[in-house]
């Protein structure tokens, strides 16, 4: 597989599943083993809900489940076969949670799709935002956790609840006076590193690890890109050939970071809705949506499109096949 000179762009997407009301705000995707996706709400409650087969010609959406004690989730990471971690807590505005209301939540899934048991595994009133989540395998499974708002990566412990400040260093912080306040925010683990977002500095930036998550002795925050002509950049995700893909949020696109350095704008524009405010991207499992890039979206939210224009949080299905030859 290689580049064209050329791509065409924009590349071609389509709607899949919408929510109902325009402050229905999406958060997060996680993709199934089987293909289905599973989505987090940021407001106006803590649900999640899945999109069954969303490379069909007629996908469906349905809720799985709503958490108590929270009116928002953000992150989600499968833990295991038809298991997940999701952050959840109560906020009291966009953004801005609640002292001491911040959990990490399992679930897992069973016919029907519904959750079949759900358990708290820890309790966080020292942390705020916790938003990209990532899974460290191993003998005492874990998770790593950004937080966006105070700036660091927790650890959590999956079995025991054991929680940990693991990375505090300036590439994480948000930054003083900047209209988001949001630092850390997309959270990704490849090839020995874990690699974050930070939505203030418009940056993706890494370090090394071990295979228990912890930062390596003596490793360096190394910065990885800075994004052109973006105001943030929220969540991300790597395709096969190491290539990021980056949803920008407010500026209502979503970019490409070649491993050649080139990026490119391929859906999307600061006027348009056609993937406005989006939140994250993750690319499908199967063989038959293997290059589908699914974009979920708040539906400007935090920014309105040409400052009056929001709708309904929505996932946006964008093939990236014509991106590559």
């Amino acid at each position: 597989m290689v580049y064209p000179r050329e791509a065409a762009l924009p590349l071609p997407w389509k709607v899949i599943a919408q929510m109902n009301q325009t402050d229905d705000f999406v958060e997060n995707i996680a993709v199934r083993s089987n293909g289905d996706l599973l989505v987090t709400l940021f407001y106006p409650s803590a649900s999640v809900y899945t999109v069954k087969r969303p490379f069909s010609d007629y996908p469906t959406m349905s809720l799985i489940h709503t958490f108590e004690d929270a009116n928002g989730l953000t992150g989600i990471v499968e833990t295991g076969p038809d298991t997940f971690v999701v952050t959840a807590a109560l906020y009291q505005e966009l953004a801005v949670p609640s002292p001491n209301t911040t959990s990490l939540w399992q679930f897992k899934l069973g016919g029907e799709d519904q959750a079949v048991s759900t358990r708290r595994i820890v309790r966080l009133p020292q942390n705020l935002l916790l938003n990209g989540l990532v899974f460290v395998p191993g003998i005492r499974p874990a998770v790593l956790a950004a937080d966006g708002l105070l700036g660091v990566i927790t650890r959590v412990d999956l079995t025991t609840g054991q929680h940990e400040v693991i990375l505090d260093v300036p590439e994480l912080k948000p930054v003083t006076g900047s209209p988001l306040l949001l630092g850390a925010n997309g959270l990704k683990i490849r090839d020995g590193f874990v690699y974050w977002s930070n939505t203030d500095l418009v940056s993706i930036y890494r370090i090394r690890i071990d295979e228990e998550g912890y930062p390596v002795n003596e490793a360096e925050v190394e910065k990885v890109v800075t994004l052109e002509g973006a105001s943030g950049v929220d969540d991300f995700a790597f395709d096969g050939l190491g290539n990021i893909w980056a949803a920008t949020n407010i500026n209502n696109t979503v970019v490409t970071i070649r491993t050649d350095g080139r990026q490119d704008v391929v859906v999307g524009s600061q006027t348009e809705l056609t993937v406005a405010g989006d939140t994250a991207v993750a690319f499908g499992k199967t063989p038959v949506d293997e290059f589908t890039l699914y974009v979920t979206t708040s539906g400007a939210a935090a920014a309105p499109v040409n400052g009056t224009i929001v709708e309904p949080g929505k996932i946006v299905a964008v093939d990236t096949r014509n991106y590559y030859t």
